[in-house]
């Protein structure tokens, strides 16, 4: 299997190494709730995974998933998710790349108050009610606290690679900790 590295961005900005935790975070949860994310490994130099392509018209063999997802990428506040995003594998399965822009990486925080309670996907991930309610009670089976010990563990993970410090890790997590916990009490309300 090929192997694409996304390399660590090299601003000292706070905000580009929450993108890092917010990749890998999004990655690791979405295996968990088989959602059609990539495994990402942490490497010295970025973040490893499978190599992907870009897809042809209609080529999309797990539709039915991406359709699913849907309220995942909302969940997570993913106001970057664009027909773009999904690539597919070598055998036509379709997945959801690049969450950096997720929870509160790189937002300034009025931002995140200003689309909270708000949609946030421009691309539908060609969802339909039916498939949206089924994704919100995918995301739903998650145990807060436990979601919340998942991001605490990838940001310190990620801590060491990108020196970041304490009260630095504690604002990430704490912030988009609660960012998760709203945004899945509001989640039924996000499809339109």
């Amino acid at each position: 299997m090929q192997l694409f590295i996304k390399k660590y961005k090299q601003d000292r900005d706070v905000n580009a190494k929450y993108e890092v935790i917010a990749e890998l975070f999004s990655s690791r949860i979405g295996k968990i709730l088989g959602m059609p994310t990539l495994e990402l490994k942490l490497t010295d130099e970025g973040l490893a995974m499978k190599m992907l392509r870009k897809r042809e018209k209609d080529e999309i063999k797990n539709l039915e998933k991406l359709k699913k997802a849907l309220p995942f990428e909302e969940w997570l506040l993913n106001i970057d998710l664009k027909e773009e995003h999904i690539m597919v594998d070598e055998e036509g399965n379709g997945y959801i790349i690049d969450h950096g822009h997720t929870l509160s990486a790189w937002k300034p925080l009025y931002y995140v108050i200003e689309i909270v309670n708000k949609p946030v996907t421009r691309f539908k991930l060609w969802s339909d009610s039916k498939s949206f309610k089924e994704g919100v009670e995918i995301v739903r089976s998650l145990d807060c606290k436990d979601v919340r010990v998942y991001l605490k563990e990838t940001a310190n993970e990620v801590s060491h690679l990108l020196n970041l410090k304490g009260d630095e890790i504690d604002d990430f997590v704490n912030i988009s900790s609660k960012i998760l916990e709203h945004r899945n009490r509001i989640l039924h309300l996000l499809f339109n």
